[in-house]
């Protein structure tokens, strides 16, 4: 970026035709100089001419930094002392590290160092050689030019002309009230006496018909003295004498209709109507200095339509009163609506306030609802007055502290450092009532003489502290809730993550074994689906807000889940020394809806028990099977988990699927564990409404056998050929080219090799900014698709896909946008829908879904 940019900036905003447009202009403008600076925050302080103070009026903050603007609202003059002078001076202040100038400017230093400010530029704001503000930019990364420093002083200059003259401007507008109709229509109908008079400075006959003017009086001070030719008695063209005038004098914001309203039909047409024509408008000052004027226009010939006189005068004392007139009636309006909410907002806190005088014992009723006093008005002693409200109104169990409380005499000593004390009681007709003293004066030496007793109803503040108690207590269990899920979780990933490191050193350990090698990361490969199954459960914000688990019914394979494990604890059982005997058989129907994923943390869970209390060289047996239920669409689906472990008291059976619970048995005791399996187990098979059958023998091994019952799905043999599929999909995505938007570079590299390896090819965009670039400069059908990611530098996924969306681009509107991004949320995904991408995949990227859908494209 140049200096270009901050030129263009102002211009804009010397463009801006109301506070809005200059408002977001200047904002514009501190964050185009906040980036070319690379700086955490730029800012406005404008001088408060009332107090003196500089008050925060703008700031721009870089991303995630903390906006100052609410917590530092003014900074007075003596906190700047060394500011101050440079700025009245014209001079910027650069400072490279604050460290430096901690004895130069001490105060400044202590106020940039409170709010973490290490370097700083700021210059000041002028307008007609008078300070207005200054502009500051903290901790900039930039080396300062010459030029740009020069551009800054220009900045701050520009700002205080552009904003005072938009001041003036808006003050202008509002001047358009008419002064009392009474005294108007008498000037007006006094024409020739007007005439005559010193107020107006210049009066001139109009001949509407014959387009003519003629001065009957000029003073030289006038404007329109400027004009060559125009004399006393010598007529001029009318409508090219006003053009002149409004092009050379009148200012055209304050007055954009002044040409309207003094055109010739418009004259004719008012005059006719109304009689007369009063207008005002604002000039360029006169040699005088005097700029707002009032053109006035009467019927020079009553029997006559076509002439007519125009009288100016001078209306600046008018102007300057009648806005006077406005701030002082404001300003009352103001102080009576906020002493009118006030007392509205007492009463309606406080339903009894007395002002009492110590010194004398005597009170004053000043508010009082009838309901529970029927006093109001009423005057007396004081201290008989509160003991009576105390026995009146107080039940008998508080009574003894309130009239303690209620002790007048006590009043002093217990206001000398306060200024108000309050206490609670309940009342007779079963409210909280809450007792409140304020001091309303104190004597010289600061002593008490004149309080306010107020009473308040808080009953509904009791309830809410009530409701706040048992908000607490629903957000611990919702906590307690939250970690036991995750306990269960982290359980059930420890199994499939021992698997994947196992078969991870094979690998690594047999480097020529290629069919070893293949084999351990086929394993591999299928644990870390099964981890990854997992933490995108962990990503479903329900199970962790109301503490259970949801089911996910899909299409599942039932000989797929018994691969799966076998899988998983095929390197586990083999450190072990153990027999595993996976089974999978009377299959009727292969596939079922059900909840995969559950199914397998159920029967990996039993699994990982017999595993650890199976000595070594010990059997397990895992078997599948269904079972058909006649006149139903269901099947029952039987897994039993079988071992020669040490077994299971019969006491603990009871007691085996709690949470948390473990067997206490010497035999177990060196074996590690949460005691959450089991419990885990429980809640998932009551979850699918399944049934748990245990049968153990001490010392012969435990029998579990799991069933429940779930949907079966006859499928076409036309789909079953997986891998003639995959392949067909493959050749029809085959020669694609996309344009994959990714910050990582090792991600891309992922990307692009997996994408290679299946005949595609693509182009990289570093951030959401180039990729737009890039999809706006290529030809049509050069991109058969986009991968976005969702966080990126620039410009993030989002804003780069509807950016995309409504380029002017044939190929904009229909071309297939895919996220691939770590955010796996719900929400992510709807944000990804409205911002038009047309699919969604989470990371790590499955590479023959991605292809699975582009082949929907091609």
């Amino acid at each position: 970026m140049d200096n270009f940019v901050i030129l263009q900036q102002m211009v804009a905003i010397d463009r801006a035709q109301n506070r809005a447009e200059l408002r977001s202009s200047i904002q514009t403008l501190l964050r185009i100089i906040g980036s070319y600076t690379k700086s955490e925050r730029v800012y406005i302080f404008d001088k408060d001419e009332s107090t003196g103070d500089f008050c925060n009026s703008y700031e721009w903050c870089a991303e995630n930094v903390k906006p100052f603007i609410e917590d530092l609202q003014s900074v007075h003059p003596n906190d700047m002392p060394y500011w101050l002078n440079a700025f009245e001076r014209g001079d910027s202040v650069i400072i490279d590290d604050v460290n430096d100038v901690k004895d130069i400017m001490p105060s400044e230093y202590r106020l940039l160092t409170l709010q973490n400010i290490r370097s700083e530029i700021s210059f000041p704001i002028f307008y007609k050689n008078e300070l207005r503000g200054f502009i500051g930019v903290d901790n900039p990364h930039i080396n300062e030019s010459e030029s740009f420093l020069t551009l800054l002083g220009v900045v701050g200059g520009h700002l205080g002309n552009v904003r005072e003259s938009l001041r003036m401007t808006e003050l202008l507008e509002q001047r358009n009230r008419s002064l009392e109709k009474s005294l108007m229509d008498i000037e007006r109908d006094q024409k020739f006496l007007s005439i005559l008079s010193t107020d107006y400075i210049s009066v001139y006959c109009v001949d509407l018909n014959l387009d003519t003017i003629e001065p009957l009086k000029l003073d030289s001070t006038a404007n329109a003295a400027k004009i060559s030719d125009l004399k006393a008695g010598n007529a001029k063209c009318y409508s090219a004498l006003i053009k002149s005038y409004y092009d050379n004098y009148v200012i055209k914001s304050a007055s954009p209709n002044f040409l309207e309203q003094l055109g010739i039909e418009h004259l004719k047409s008012h005059i006719s109507i109304n009689g007369r024509l009063s207008f005002r408008y604002q000039v360029t000052p006169n040699s005088v200095g005097q700029e707002y004027f009032e053109a006035e226009v009467f019927p020079f010939d009553f029997g006559s339509d076509s002439k007519v006189l125009i009288g100016f005068k001078n209306i600046d004392d008018l102007i300057s009163y009648e806005q006077n007139s406005r701030r002082q009636l404001q300003e009352a309006l103001d102080e009576a609506t906020l002493n009118n909410e006030i007392i509205s907002a007492i009463s309606k806190i406080y339903f009894s306030i007395y002002r009492i005088d110590l010194a004398l014992d005597m009170y004053e009723e000043v508010s009082s609802d009838n309901e529970v006093h029927r006093l109001t008005g009423r005057m007396g002693r004081a201290s008989a007055k509160m003991k009576e409200l105390c026995h009146r109104f107080v039940v008998p169990e508080y009574q003894d502290k309130i009239l303690q409380f209620f002790d007048l005499s006590t009043i002093p000593e217990r206001l000398h450092t306060e200024e108000t004390i309050a206490m609670d009681y309940l009342s007779n007709d079963g409210n909280w009532h809450s007792a409140r003293f304020i001091v309303q004066k104190r004597d010289s030496s600061g002593n008490v003489t004149s309080i306010l007793y107020a009473t308040r109803l808080t009953s509904e503040q009791k309830r809410r502290e009530q409701s706040w108690m048992l908000l607490a207590e629903e957000a611990n269990r919702a906590n307690e809730a939250k970690s036991e899920f995750l306990s269960k979780i982290a359980h059930d990933i420890r199994t499939p993550m021992n698997a994947v490191m196992g078969f991870a050193d094979i690998a690594k350990n047999c480097p020529d074994n290629s069919p070893k090698v293949c084999d351990a990361l086929k394993k591999l490969t299928t644990s870390g689906k099964y981890i990854e199954q997992l933490v995108s459960n962990i990503l479903n914000i329900t199970s962790l807000e109301d503490g259970r688990q949801k089911l996910n019914p899909v299409e599942t394979s039932v000989s797929g889940i018994s691969s799966t494990l076998s899988h998983i604890f095929a390197q586990e059982l083999m450190n072990d020394e153990l027999n595993i005997t996976f089974s999978c058989h009377d299959i009727l129907y292969e596939y079922v809806m059900a909840d995969g994923l559950k199914l397998k943390q159920i029967y990996s869970n039993l699994l990982s028990n017999s595993i650890k209390f199976t000595p070594a060289g010990g059997d397990i047996t895992f078997d599948l099977y269904e079972e058909r239920i006649d006149n139903s669409n269901n099947i029952r689906l039987v897994a039993r988990i079988s071992d020669t472990g040490i077994g299971i008291k019969p006491e603990f059976q009871a007691d085996m699927f709690s949470k948390f619970t473990r067997e206490t048995d010497t035999r177990i005791n060196n074996v590690r564990g949460s005691g959450l399996g089991l419990a885990i187990v429980k809640e998932l098979v009551d979850l699918m409404k399944g049934d748990i059958e245990v049968n153990s023998s001490v010392g012969k091994g435990t029998s579990i056998t799991i069933t429940v019952e779930v949907p079966f799905i006859i499928k076409d043999d036309l789909w079953t050929g997986d891998r003639d599929y995959a392949t067909d999909i493959t050749s029809v995505c085959s020669g694609m080219h996309l344009l994959v938007a990714e910050d990582n570079e090792l991600n891309y590299e992922v990307i692009s090799e997996l994408l290679g390896m299946n005949g595609i090819s693509c182009e990289r965009a570093e951030d959401g900014a180039i990729c737009v670039d890039k999809f706006k400069a290529a030809a049509p059908g050069t991109y058969n698709g986009i991968l976005m990611d969702l966080q990126m530098p620039v410009m993030d996924g989002i804003a780069a896909s509807c950016a995309i969306r409504e380029l002017n681009h044939p190929d904009a509107k229909q071309i297939p946008i895919i996220a691939i991004t770590a955010n796996a949320f719900a929400k992510d995904i709807e944000r990804c829908r409205l911002a038009g991408m047309n699919e969604h995949l989470s990371k790590p990227l499955n590479i023959r879904r991605l292809i699975s859908i582009l082949s929907k494209f091609k």
